[in-house]
């Protein structure tokens, strides 16, 4: 949670579907069976917010309730238990006023509506959004050049390329300025070039216009790159909810990497307090010796100054130090049982 100033707030949300199965008549018995019911728990008693200006980043495999947890936040599906809240708004009592204040773009491009142009959609979602006249224009025209679609503000929709349409749906939802933007999968099947474009956009929405967004995405380094903070997860729980740096943080061990001119002795290294392990390897630009040390902050500290120490003991020239970090695909498959390659 973020505390008071939050935005879109759950809290301890469930959401269970309840599905039926028709079969059709056994040949033999001439015995009809209706349907078989089956309930699926995609939520489980989930709570987080997210705070102006803010990009939060909803991770998890597939089926694991990113997309239920979406749709709960823009009204579409009804939680089961626990309440979800837009800007101090309940939305399953005050749908209409949270429709005016979310803008969401679910995953694929079907958002937009493909016979009309994207100033006719802006203005028909506008219209929708009881956004019209000169205002209406007057947005929809920023909108366009903001997302670099003016060229194609008169083009119909199903001739622009997949990344120009996903664009589009971006524009859609924010013609009506609302203060939250729920974006669900955002990138997928774009190119490069579009692929930045969009995450320049989301940066400037939240850094400059201080909107609230939240991101589902399977891509990694787009979650590394852009949000502030991340929660994973999984059979509709959350397993993790952590800013970005701690998320890395989580199982990085406190293994640190000196780029010298010579190799060390790595059992005057090994005998300094602190100090697990160390062992040298050779590479094209000199050795670097690879030291594990312990994850205390106070013991950490006095290893690093012991390390550095005794290189200068031996005579050797120090290049860099570096520490080494996890990547979020790492943390994310350790989170949700799966095994990285090594």
């Amino acid at each position: 949670m973020t505390g008071d100033n939050s935005v879109v707030r759950l809290d301890q949300t469930d959401k269970v579907f309840h599905t039926r199965h028709f079969f059709s008549r056994d040949p033999k018995t001439q015995i009809r069976h209706f349907y078989q019911k089956r309930d699926v728990h995609a939520v489980r008693d989930v709570s987080l917010g997210v705070a102006p200006g803010e990009i939060f980043g909803l991770l998890g495999p597939n089926g694991a309730g990113k997309t239920t947890i979406v749709k709960m936040i823009s009204g579409l599906v009804r939680p089961t238990g626990g309440a979800v809240y837009v800007d101090g708004l309940e939305v399953e009592r005050k749908r209409l006023q949270v429709l005016r204040r979310v803008g969401v773009v679910l995953e694929g491009t079907r958002t937009c509506i493909w016979p009309l142009t994207p100033m006719e959609n802006l203005s028909y979602f506008g219209n929708l959004k009881d956004v019209r006249g000169k205002v209406l224009r007057k947005r929809a025209t920023e909108l366009l050049e903001f997302i670099g679609l003016a060229e194609k503000r008169d083009v119909q929709v199903r001739q622009l390329s997949q990344g120009q349409k996903q664009k589009l749906a971006i524009c859609i939802a924010l013609i009506a300025d609302p203060p939250v933007i729920l974006l669900d999968e955002p990138t997928t099947g774009l190119d490069v070039q579009s692929s930045r474009a969009i995450k320049d956009k989301i940066v400037e929405m939240t850094r400059v216009q201080g909107k609230c967004c939240l991101v589902t995405t399977h891509d990694m380094n787009v979650a590394q790159e852009l949000c502030d903070r991340i929660g994973i997860i999984k059979d509709g729980g959350l397993v993790a909810c952590k800013p970005t740096d701690q998320l890395l943080d989580l199982f990085s061990e406190q293994v640190y990497e000196f780029r010298l001119d010579q190799s060390p002795d790595t059992r005057a290294l090994e005998a300094i307090p602190g100090v697990v392990a160390a062992r040298v390897e050779e590479q094209g630009d000199g050795p670097v010796c690879t030291v594990q040390i312990e994850p205390e902050r106070d013991a950490r500290s006095a290893a690093l100054y012991g390390a550095v120490g005794e290189f200068q003991a031996q005579g050797l020239r120090l290049h860099t130090i570096s520490h080494r970090q996890q990547n979020l695909e790492q943390v994310f498959l350790r989170l949700t049982n799966g095994q990285p390659h090594e």
